[in-house]
């Protein structure tokens, strides 16, 4: 492993969190059937899932950070691997970016790329350079996690529908609030984490980004919850009052469901977790509805408010009453056949969506980059106006396979 380190591994103190919040449950030791009612509920420490995993006691038996990198080594030293590296003005925090198309020119995202050696040596420097070194995209195969990782826990899923990586980095990350569209389980390994979060029916307060702003590929908000702008931002005093924390240590898992908002910081010397994504509908789906959603977005964007109330009317009418006969609109038509088809979870955060951004009701969306109408003229000539969507019509043998979960709720 290079040039050997003698830096301490005692734990580091946490920074104290700049808002009150809620500790999450803890469950000890859970069966799979107890474990899966909680995937759509709230979040969740769960302790036990990982005692078969041979890598939490490989790095909990390793004294010094050479001889934790060497266990590392032996999972991802063979092939190549892409991570970032943060000045120390940064603070280690990750902030959101705009995709910009292909026409604009867009640059890739920053990244290095190296051996597991290359990255080993950047993260052992730490101290002396200040920076913030992240491996953020070690890829994951599901027979090397449910065989030899010990993810038991994983065995309800279809393999297809699930993603899982390796996140390996040194200390003060900080990655900005964002929600995934998929259940989240971070395993911890190594390192501490905190996340704090937010139900995803505070969507009205959480200052939602442009859908083309993304946090590590995820939908954002440009409210920061380490520097907080209350008068920037005063809707998210609501958000604050719903507001949980977890705190995971090696050897535990946090089960986020899906559309929770999050923001994760990272702590200790070296901080090693592994996440899995499942999915709860297929790409299919996803792409349809981002399709229903920006065809409404991009019809009423110039609309007045009354034109919005009566198009309103009609989706609540036709799309969530599933009202036959009457009045209609191409849009609730469209948005109808989509909606049918998705699962209880998920109809609520497509009403979430078109409330917010279709119809307005709490106000003009977006605070930066134009609002809607620069969202809308950036993303002109795009399939829909969320660039992921865009992505997966690209890829015809992904929209085919199945959800990782079986029984979506």
């Amino acid at each position: 492993m290079g040039v050997s380190s003698n830096i301490e591994l005692e734990p580091m103190p946490l920074k104290p969190l700049p808002i009150a919040a809620r500790n999450v449950r803890v469950l000890e030791r859970p069966s799979l059937a107890e474990l899966r009612e909680w995937h759509y509920r709230e979040p969740v420490i769960v302790r036990g899932l990982l005692e078969s995993s041979k890598l939490v006691g490989g790095l909990g038996a390793s004294s010094s950070l050479d001889a934790k990198l060497a266990v590392l080594d032996k999972q991802l030293g063979e092939r190549p691997h892409f991570f970032c590296v943060l000045p120390p003005a940064s603070r280690g925090q990750y902030r959101p970016r705009r995709v910009s198309t292909e026409a604009e020119g867009a640059a890739p995202v920053e990244q290095t790329e190296g051996t597991f050696d290359d990255f080993a040596r950047r993260l052992k420097a730490t101290p002396q350079t200040g920076e913030y070194v992240y491996m953020q995209n070690g890829m994951m195969g599901q027979e090397v996690l449910r065989e030899e990782l010990g993810f038991d826990f994983l065995r309800f899923s279809d393999p297809r529908g699930v993603e899982s990586k390796f996140w390996i980095g040194s200390d003060g990350q900080v990655v900005n609030l964002h929600y995934d569209d998929c259940i989240n389980y971070i395993c911890m390994f190594e390192g501490t984490k905190r996340v704090t979060m937010f139900p995803p029916e505070q969507m009205a307060n959480m200052y939602h980004a442009p859908f083309d702003v993304l946090a590590g590929g995820a939908p954002t908000t440009p409210v920061e919850l380490l520097n907080l702008d209350l008068e920037r931002f005063p809707r998210f005093r609501a958000a604050m009052e719903h507001a949980c924390v977890a705190v995971i240590e090696p050897g535990e898992a946090l089960l986020i469901p899906p559309f929770w908002w999050h923001h994760v910081e990272s702590f200790g010397v070296m901080h090693v977790m592994v996440n899995s994504f499942i999915t709860t509908i297929s790409s299919a789906a996803t792409l349809e509805l981002w399709k229903d959603l920006s065809a409404g977005v991009r019809a009423l964007a110039k609309a007045t408010d009354a034109e919005r109330r009566r198009e309103r009317d009609l989706f609540r009418r036709r799309v969530l009453g599933d009202e036959e006969g009457g009045e209609t609109s191409a849009l609730a038509e469209q948005a109808r056949k989509t909606f049918r088809q998705l699962p209880g979870s998920w109809k609520d955060q497509v009403v979430r969506l078109w409330d917010a951004f279709a119809f307005q009701v709490h106000g003009a969306p977006f605070e930066t980059l134009g609002g809607i109408d620069g969202l809308v003229e950036r993303q002109a000539g795009q399939l829909t106006l969320y660039p992921n969507a865009n992505m997966l019509a690209e890829m015809p043998d992904v929209l085919e396979l199945p959800p990782g979960d079986p029984d979506p709720r």
